[in-house]
């Protein structure tokens, strides 16, 4: 329990840390696809400024204006934007005259992209023509005039690469930042649970100890009871009295399966044993019992299966399911035991027809004391401990039970060993 519970906190903390790394990495690239697109648009808007012999805008002007003749960038110098052949030879443009016709078209001999590429790209933007966009890898100005429509491209690929480099070096730099913040959040996960912990372990403790200190004036009390119903016999406060401790001689010793299995002091016993034949074993006790309710019970016990752990527990599971499902299955109800290989493991069905159990008690049908029907189970002498035992048991020999039922007419207990 505490092992979950600390794997609870380490899974919940990473998933939070996670997700904000993810958010801020998300945010980071759209914020810089976003900024590389308004370079490569005014990238285009500068090339179109200065083919067409236009002034810039009006900022620019007045940021000339205010430079020095000797803090003059080159940029400036020559009174117009500096030749940058890398750039330029990744922009592309197509002109349509006012019939629509292609007047002009320029690829720069650029063996990535051919004429019809290039038609092919604007007549897709002329059919829903917008002033700026991104089509297949590149950016584009859509520029109409009297004499017709210009359409500039530039190739995008160079930005989209640096976009996808810096999202690939955040993405490792984060997931190596998630794993050095693992190691801390590991050591506060113990930190955390230790008080559960010695809470858990004080509660084994106490449990342990009540249950070995009832257990010696629980068996004087049933003894004098036993001698003096021998003396008194038929005297129904006697009888009383040795129910009542019957009843008492159970709880206790159900106390004592649990704290056994929580120290897990039971594994010192595991050894390799019949599993088959053990199962067997515990299921044909049950068969007077079938008679004597007229119920039907069917067992299908394959052989040759082989399980390490402890044969006694297993013998104990076996017997919980039954006696569960004898207690609560309906009037010449059927009964069926069954254990099967289901892949790389062995599976053990305990199914019994009766009233069922509705999905809400599903979901804490193994835990301690949790009885569906309180007076139902008093009446049966149940005090909602075999489910417990059964799942610390199942737990032990690291395997995993689990009940299916409609709630109506069927009950399913299954259990998955190794």
């Amino acid at each position: 329990m505490i092992k979950r519970l600390q794997r609870r906190f380490i899974l919940l903390t990473m998933s939070c840390i996670g997700f904000i790394f993810f958010l801020i990495l998300l945010i980071l690239n759209i914020s810089m696809t976003a900024s590389s697109q308004q370079r490569g648009f005014n990238l285009l808007s500068e090339y179109i400024r200065d083919k067409n012999n236009l002034k810039p805008p009006a900022s620019e002007r007045h940021a000339r204006d205010n430079l020095t003749p000797d803090k003059t960038p080159p940029a400036f110098k020559a009174g117009g934007r500096p030749y940058d052949w890398i750039n330029d030879m990744r922009i592309f443009s197509i002109v349509y005259d006012q019939d629509g016709e292609v007047s002009e078209i320029s690829t720069k001999n650029n063996p990535n992209l051919t004429d019809s590429n290039l038609l092919a790209l604007a007549d897709a933007i002329m059919k829903k023509p917008k002033d700026k966009g991104r089509i297949s890898g590149y950016l584009y100005l859509y520029i109409p005039s009297e004499e017709g429509v210009s359409i500039y491209f530039l190739d995008y690929g160079p930005e989209r690469e640096m976009s996808m480099q810096l999202w690939r070096m955040c993405l490792w730099i984060g997931l190596a930042g998630m794993l050095i913040i693992l190691i801390p959040v590991i050591f506060l996960s113990r930190w955390i649970a230790k008080p559960v912990q010695l809470a858990f372990d004080r509660q084994k403790r106490f449990i342990a100890d009540a249950s070995h200190e009832l257990k010696t004036p629980l068996t004087i009390i049933t003894a004098n009871a036993e001698v003096l119903e021998s003396a008194l016999p038929d005297n129904k406060w006697l009888n009383y009295i040795l129910e009542q401790s019957r009843r008492m001689k159970i709880l206790i010793n159900s106390l004592l399966d649990l704290a056994h299995l929580d120290s897990e002091k039971g594994k010192s016993a595991f050894q390799s044993f019949d599993l088959s034949k053990a199962v067997r074993k515990a299921a044909l006790s049950f068969e007077s019992l079938a008679y004597e309710y007229e119920k039907k019970y069917f067992c299908d016990i394959a052989d040759g299966m082989t399980l390490y752990g402890n044969e006694e527990n297993i013998k104990q599971l076996v017997t919980i399911l039954l006696d569960n499902a004898f207690k609560y299955s309906d009037a010449k109800g059927c009964i069926t035991i069954s254990l099967t290989r289901a892949g790389e493991k062995k599976q053990l069905l305990v199914h019994n027809t009766g009233k069922g159990i509705d999905a809400m008690d599903q979901k804490h049908i193994f835990e301690r004391f949790y009885r569906i029907d309180s007076s139902r189970s008093r009446q049966s002498g149940g005090y909602g401990l075999g489910l417990s035992i059964a799942e610390s048991i199942v737990k032990s020999h690291k395997g995993h039970i689990s009940v299916k039922s409609d709630g109506k007419s069927y009950t399913d207990f299954c259990v998955l060993l190794p």
